[in-house]
């Protein structure tokens, strides 16, 4: 059997099951994640998982994944939570693992990957979607598909787009997005089918790093680390698609963050230590955030729109032309002092736009995730 008969086969009796569930969940699913829930935070360089309690704004406790029998070069890079809390996914580079934890931190799943990068659960169906770390040299062009009710993995599909990254699912799960760091293309697999849909942009090399889905669901935008420009799509129709803007934000925009609104978003500039709040529709950087910021990474908007969660890799300057994916201890993108590398989380208090308080993180701080995050 194909690879692509798989996967619409088992996403079609999914969605059979889905639209009853889901339908349910409408009903009684409430609009934001509680502000207790839990932030995950993967420590890349330490082989350590910090989870943090969003409403007291402290540590709750430290995850060290070689007590679980892993590595010490496990390379925790990404995490996910399910809406309710329930569940928690992380993937391990070095030791090439996607995890599944359960709310009390204890390990109940783990598939086999390759070399998984960053992660996005489907809104919709039982599927989890695990992109590829740029540790590999030539990572393979598929993306893997896992159930997560039982989590197995049902299928890698292929997407034919070298060193894909950037990953989003659309808010009525019919598409699962994916960006190439390496051409100015991203892949747009329909769900329900396999089908691949490939855009192209012109141009210069934009190297796309992560995508972000706006809360009504019709935009979708993503920062260019090489081209330092934002690009926003109209999603509300099916691919291929052209930005309907792309502006200029320096720094190597990273990670994208929608406000509550959708008319605002947040991007980490990694290479200028800062923080842009860029208006989407005029393309203007509204605000920039530099207090207690250094190499940020990861983003996450607390459910009521009060803190701004800012990872902080902590790992000195980008040398010139390089990319901040070579952005571990040693790569030789980076001008990294030998004391360099113990991370912070700056919590950001989003009306004033200054850093109401830090909290310590492990060796090389890199994703994190909560319950509703996108």
């Amino acid at each position: 059997m194909s690879r692509e008969r798989l996967f619409r086969n088992v996403v079609a009796l999914v969605v059979g099951c889905a639209s009853i569930l889901g339908a349910q969940s409408k009903k009684t699913a409430p609009t934001k994640a509680p502000q207790s829930a839990k932030l995950y935070i993967t420590n890349q360089g330490g082989a350590s998982i910090t989870v943090v309690d969003q409403q007291k704004l402290t540590v709750d406790t430290t995850i060290d994944l070689t007590t679980l029998g892993f590595t010490p070069n496990a390379k925790p890079h990404h995490t996910a939570v399910e809406r309710d809390g329930s569940f928690w996914y992380v993937t391990l580079i070095g030791d090439g693992k996607v995890l599944k934890f359960n709310r009390a931190n204890a390990l109940v799943g783990q598939v086999p990957m390759e070399t998984p990068g960053l992660i996005s659960l489907d809104p919709v169906h039982d599927s989890l979607y695990v992109g590829r770390s740029m540790t590999a040299v030539n990572p393979p062009k598929s993306l893997g598909v896992i159930k997560r009710s039982n989590f197995t993995m049902v299928e890698e599909q292929e997407i034919q787009i070298p060193r894909p990254h950037a990953l989003a699912t659309s808010r009525d799960g019919k598409w699962v997005h994916v960006a190439s760091l390496a051409e100015n293309r991203f892949a747009s697999v329909e769900t329900a089918t396999g089908r691949v849909t490939l855009t192209t942009l012109p141009g210069v090399t934009r190297s796309m790093v992560q995508f972000t889905v706006s809360p009504d669901g019709t935009r979708l935008i993503v920062g260019g680390e090489l081209s330092n420009t934002v690009m926003v799509f109209d999603i509300t129709k099916p691919p291929p698609y052209a930005p309907i803007v792309e502006f200029a934000v320096g720094g190597k925009p990273w990670d994208p963050v929608f406000s509550r609104d959708g008319k605002r978003a947040y991007f980490s500039q990694f290479a200028d230590s800062a923080v842009a709040e860029v208006d989407v529709v005029s393309g203007k950087v509204v605000r920039t955030i530099r207090q207690h910021m250094a190499q940020p990474y990861d983003m996450i908007l607390r459910a009521d729109g009060k803190y701004l969660f800012v990872v902080n890799q902590n790992i000195g300057g980008v040398k010139p032309g390089a990319s901040a994916h070579d952005n571990m201890p040693g790569m030789t993108g980076m001008t990294t002092p030998k004391d360099a590398g113990m991370g912070w989380l700056s919590i950001v208090k989003v009306a004033t736009g200054k850093v109401e308080k830090e909290l310590p993180l492990g060796k090389t701080p890199s994703g994190m995730g909560a319950a509703g995050a996108r």
